[in-house]
């Protein structure tokens, strides 16, 4: 590599958030340099399936009822305004537009979707060239189209290079320090930066230190390669406030999930879900809310739950179906139930796709589902406490007879354990990443710890994701990818409007 490494933006990692912000700043005429550490652009939203919006052309043509004003004040609500109102009604604002600026670019979407029953249907999911059907990793064809786009308006996307500080003179960002794919330390000047670095979902260090988990153990998250907060890292040393991260929570069966997918979808119906003490905490109907139930989990001893069926639910399932079909496993049967259960006792193979990939081999290696003639058995394989168990059953189908007076769990899922097999899955917190973690205002415009934006300094994407509270709202499905590929959106036009303002000296 030769010559002054210039440009009006740089970007910092080239995900779903950097690359939409490379491509806004280019069509407002900026140079723009990207620095991706790896050899893709996308990171982790490669793995998703579609974005948010609200009031798009597919929401009317589905006669969808759920407006701007709607989707506000739900999330405001959810949040008790402790979140940035202006951020949020500006990108609430945008999500329809960006819809249509995607398929300006090729990007087409198969509709408007829920992710489960009392959510809202606000997921916009990406179609596959040949298929009318959802299918996992479709969202790896938006960031195809957004990244052919991005070369087509000049963006130069330096892969394998690492950004490592962020240059400020006078207050003003001025440059990048970073390494280049030769392991040269080069300096990049610019007039703005914006970091859209993911996050650290996959540095456990930072996840014990700031989220209090020990991953592996009792948090099972994604994590997603090289996503080790170092953007978060030079934000702070440059000066930037924090704010206190989140994880981004659901739950998981390790060695299950995504591998073993009908056994995984079956033990995540409605049925009896119980702790290590052996008494319930939570009403099952709420076990698709993956956000619910991960936090529900996350208090009990140990972080661990247990779900139980025995054979006359399964043979129900074998009759009606499943209580809960996803869109994105889309598991209606449980045909292939007894393949699985010996495939999975017998240490065989699955059919694994999609994120089965980014689960870890010790991972895979745990053993979190069991079969058992007995409740004595049950209690011996996985510690659950026996007493209480057997109490909590007989009360449990009492209350098939007649009503759930403990949480109130509707009817139609009270299933009563009758005996036979026992069908257990162990399951832990798990997550998609952290959320969060730097100041911003509403222009996505980086503030120090006293509230004063540092110029030409700009997060988006996960490091900014301040928006949800204390946890990821599921009402909305498609709200992260799609606040990476808005906030970025929004960051790009604003270094543009940064740089052409009296301010910008």
């Amino acid at each position: 590599m030769s010559g002054m490494l210039e440009a009006d933006v740089i970007v910092i990692g080239g995900g779903a958030s950097g690359i939409t912000a490379a491509v806004a700043a280019a069509e407002k005429d900026a140079k723009v340099i990207v620095l991706e550490k790896g050899s893709t652009t996308g990171g982790a939203a490669n793995m998703g399936m579609g974005i948010f919006a609200v009031e798009s052309k597919y929401q009317k043509a589905q006669l969808v009822d759920f407006t701007k004003e709607d989707a506000f004040n739900l999330l405001m609500n959810y949040t008790h305004w402790r979140v940035d109102a202006r951020l949020v009604r500006k990108y609430i604002e945008q999500s329809s537009d960006t819809i249509e600026w995607l398929e300006t670019m090729g990007v087409e979407f198969l509709g408007a979707y829920k992710y489960f029953e009392k959510s809202t249907q606000t997921w916009h999911v990406v179609k596959t060239r040949g298929s009318n059907l959802p299918a996992e990793r479709c969202a790896s064809n938006m960031f195809r189209a957004l990244t052919e786009r991005a070369e087509e308006l000049g963006v130069e996307i330096m892969y394998h290079t690492k950004a490592t500080k962020i240059l400020k003179e006078n207050g003003y960002v001025t440059g990048v320090e970073l390494v280049n794919t030769d392991g040269e330390t080069l300096t990049a000047e610019c007039n703005a930066v914006i970091v859209a670095t993911g996050g650290f979902g996959d540095n456990p260090k930072m996840i014990q230190d700031i989220l209090g988990y020990e991953w592996g153990k009792d948090l099972h998250s994604f994590r997603i390669p090289g996503v080790q907060g170092e953007g978060l890292r030079m934000l702070w040393d440059v000066g930037a406030g924090k704010t206190v991260p989140t994880m981004e929570l659901t739950y998981t069966t390790p060695g299950v999930s995504d591998i073993f997918k009908t056994i995984s979808e079956t033990m995540r119906q409605p049925n009896l879900m119980i702790n290590l003490d052996g008494n319930r905490f939570f009403n099952e109907e709420l076990m698709n809310n993956t956000v619910y139930t991960g936090n529900a989990i996350a208090l009990q001893r140990e972080r661990m739950a247990f779900t139980i069926i025995d054979d006359s639910i399964l043979e129900n399932y074998k009759k009606t179906g499943l209580d809960y079909v996803t869109v994105h496993h889309n598991i209606k049967s449980i045909e292939k139930w007894e393949k699985e259960v010996q495939g999975y006792q017998t240490g065989g193979e699955s059919d694994t796709a999609g994120l089965a990939n980014l689960i870890k081999d010790d991972q895979k290696s745990q053993k979190n589902f069991y079969v058992a003639d007995s409740l004595e058995e049950v209690s011996e394989l996985t510690g659950i406490n026996l007493k209480n168990l057997k109490v909590t059953i007989e009360e449990y189908n009492e209350a098939c007879t007649e009503d759930d007076q403990m949480f109130f769990k509707k009817h139609k899922y009270m299933k009563p354990l009758k005996g036979g097999k026992y069908y257990v899955a162990r399951h832990y917190p798990a997550g998609y990443g952290s959320l969060g973690g730097v100041k911003t205002n509403d222009k996505l415009e980086v503030l120090d710890p006293s509230g004063i934006k540092i110029p030409g300094l700009y997060a988006s994407g996960t490091d900014a994701c301040n928006i949800y509270g204390d946890s990821y709202c599921f009402f909305m499905p498609g709200n992260t990818m799609s606040f990476a590929i808005n906030s970025g959106r929004m960051a790009g036009y604003h270094t543009v409007e940064y740089m052409d303002s009296d301010e910008f000296q």
